[in-house]
């Protein structure tokens, strides 16, 4: 099977991740609650229960804290309920969030949503009441000493501040607080000291770090050392190529210091944080079939999303924090709330154009295909060599199914892309698939074989032209070792299986074909072509009835006209043969 269901999932769905340097794991704050709670059925409180349930189960965090809101306003003694509220408020960043933590002293979110609460609100006293302990994990500890220095130099706290930030300067994430302290002494107008303390941060991130590049930037801006700054900009982009697009807004906001007060700084280090639970997840790999490390994966979401809310809670235009949570959002297949985070647009944004071709993407995946193409087609103007448009162009054309376009957006992508690496395979494997729709197969065959060139490792590829060979019965052998790698490496995708069991009835490993495509019928089941297949293979040892049954699930499953034809011409043999059953 070609699994265009495995297409649409791949293409339109990118995220772009602030790149920041890490030491170590990140520390996670919250805990799944359960979501199952007593409630008494009253007028509009259960469907506004069920509503919420339903949306926490779909990772609509927004949706969900509206509706247990709704239902703890309906019954203010429901302990239960108001967890709930409170738990989800934090994560969409509800105001109500801030209420309700005062009703849940017994949560160790609750005091975080006052912090903040505290530092919005530029009351510095109240925001240091709430540093009596630190975290047990280290980690934790040493965000805890970085935010408890920026409440105190808000507080006017100047030498206590500079003493915590001179202590982080021993610890693992040293760079951080390098960066930090550097930002302090500018904001104070200590000008020299803070150059030597980007100069250190600078030897720790050798330009992986936007705050810096940008904080440090700024500093050799004023200091007529433009030339160097601008170099700063180069290597971050080289390094982070998806900033390469907002090159020229990063070097023209050079004179522009990033960061205006305490309240911005301490945005900038939940940034930080949320970006180390990112990265930390980022090379995590989930197994399905795993409950508690599927919890807490999603738990160490839901702490990235907090952090990301309080920053933004404190500074609403960094668009960083902007960014990853809108990505966050797309990832969990909620493309209006992704678009709604990215506005408004600050025309002086450094990042804005990174937020423009987001927002393409967006528009997109909401079928707002004109919109999108005119928004890109804007920034090609002042972008022509720009890879990440003309790519995002191809895959609009290509979720259209306008695949002439497809094949010749793509073909200008691969020329621009010089120099090819492992991850390029796609921009091969979507030019391949737009040839075969258009029935140009040897051009086909050599795009999706240079993508596995590439790419030999992976399983869409892998199916791909491994099915592509059983349509067209050629190399038959090497079509099935491709397939079955690919069902070893993903095995329980029902499409791959489907391939796998095809191949075989081809091969005349009739018996072994079953096992397989009745696997994925337990996958799949309302699939047609998969019906299909399992139809001939039964029919192939004479388990008539069976290949028949399946024919006639395979009908009631809206097939393409021409899967349709092939299983009508395989009722039609089943008559002539005399074995149709009488009631079909």
């Amino acid at each position: 099977m070609q699994c265009p269901r495995f297409l649409r999932t791949m293409l339109l769905s990118f995220s772009l991740i602030a790149g920041m340097s890490s030491a170590s794991k990140a520390s996670v704050i919250v805990k799944d609650p359960e979501p199952v709670i007593p409630l008494v059925h009253q007028r509009g409180g259960y469907g506004d229960y069920l509503s919420a349930y339903y949306a926490a189960q779909t990772d609509d965090n927004v949706t969900a804290a509206k509706f247990y809101n709704n239902v703890f306003n309906h019954d203010l003694k429901n302990t239960d309920a108001r967890e709930r509220a409170f738990y989800y408020s934090v994560i969409a960043g509800n105001p109500a969030a801030v209420n309700l933590a005062k009703q849940e002293d017994k949560d160790p979110i609750s005091a975080l949503v006052l912090r903040n609460d505290a530092i919005v609100k530029g009351n510095w006293k109240e925001a240091l009441k709430y540093f009596t302990s630190p975290p047990g994990d280290p980690l934790g500890q040493m965000t805890f000493l970085l935010l408890q220095a920026w409440c105190l130099y808000g507080a006017g706290q100047i030498d206590q501040a500079n003493a915590l930030f001179e202590k982080g300067i021993n610890t693992p994430i040293s760079g951080v607080f390098l960066i930090h302290y550097g930002v302090a002494e500018t904001l104070s107008h200590h000008d020299k000291k803070a150059g030597i303390l980007f100069e250190k941060a600078y030897r720790v991130f050798p330009g992986a770090d936007l705050l810096l590049m940008r904080a440090y930037g700024n500093w050799l801006y004023q200091h007529h050392r433009a030339g160097k700054a601008e170099a700063m900009v180069d290597n971050l982009t080289d390094i982070l190529p998806f900033l390469s697009i907002s090159k020229n807004n990063l070097r023209r906001n050079l004179s522009q210091f990033p960061v205006h007060d305490a309240q911005g700084a301490v945005a900038q280090v939940y940034l930080a944080m949320a970006s180390l639970i990112q990265q930390d997840l980022a090379n995590q790999t989930v197994d399905e079939n795993d409950r508690e490390a599927k919890i807490s994966y999603k738990v160490a979401l839901h702490t990235e999303q907090i952090f990301l809310r309080f920053a933004l809670q404190l500074n609403p235009n960094l668009s960083e924090a902007k960014i990853m949570l809108s990505g966050i959002l797309a990832e969990q297949k909620h493309p209006e709330q992704a678009r709604k985070i990215l506005f408004p647009v600050n025309p002086d944004d450094p990042l804005k154009t990174n937020i423009q071709l987001q927002l393409a993407r967006y528009d997109a995946l909401l079928k707002h295909y004109s919109r999108a193409e005119k928004s890109l087609e804007e920034l090609l103007k002042d972008y022509p060599q720009e890879i990440s448009l003309w790519q995002t162009l191809g895959d609009i054309y290509f979720d259209q199914k306008n695949y002439p376009k497809t094949i010749q957006i793509y073909s200008k992508v691969i020329q621009l892309k010089k120099n090819k690496t492992k991850y390029d395979w796609t921009m091969f494997f979507i030019r391949g698939v737009a040839y075969e729709k258009q029935k140009q197969w040897l051009k086909a065959e050599q795009d999706l074989q240079m993508a596995l060139k590439l790419a030999p490792n992976e399983p869409i590829l892998l199916n791909y032209l491994g099915y592509s060979w059983a349509l067209r019965h050629k190399n038959l052998q090497k079509a099935q070792i491709m397939l079955q790698k690919a069902i070893d490496i993903a095995p329980d995708e029902g499409a791959i299986r489907d391939s796998l069991g095809w191949i075989m009835v081809l091969n005349n490993q009739t018996a072994l074909a079953i096992q397989q495509l009745e696997l994925a019928a337990e996958t799949i089941p309302q699939d047609p072509e998969l019906n299909y297949h399992l139809g001939v293979a039964y029919w192939k040892v004479g388990r008539y009835q069976e290949a028949i049954n399946q024919w006639n699930v395979a009908l009631t499953c809206n097939p393409n006209p021409e899967n349709r034809n092939l299983i009508l011409n395989a009722l039609q043999k089943a008559k002539k043969n005399k074995f149709l059953s009488s009631h079909h």
